[in-house]
């Protein structure tokens, strides 16, 4: 789904992604002292994937157009939420 566009990821996804990833794709570690849009405005007229967590989320939710949500089939405790909050953000940018 990613292969040929952009990921941008918080430094703990980025760092799991596996080196493989990077021959097809462009993939890019933010931080959160990075401005969202002048981190989208690098990647005009690209598909712009974003990885990470609540924290990034969050802050890019705003320009968010389509999310792909994947529902893992875990029952255990859960150290992240996705707050659905995030998904009628866009009317914010």
């Amino acid at each position: 789904m990613t292969k040929g566009h952009v990921i941008i990821a918080g430094p703990r996804t980025y760092a799991s992604i596996p080196e493989f990833a990077f021959e097809n794709r462009t993939i890019r570690e933010i931080r959160s002292d990075n401005e969202p849009a002048d981190v989208l405005a690098q990647f005009p007229d690209r598909v712009v994937f974003v990885g990470g967590g609540p924290p990034v989320w969050a802050a890019y939710a705003p320009f968010i157009q389509h999310w792909d949500v994947t529902r893992l089939p875990y029952d255990g405790e859960a150290d992240r939420w996705f707050d659905p909050v995030w998904l009628v953000a866009l009317g914010n940018a």
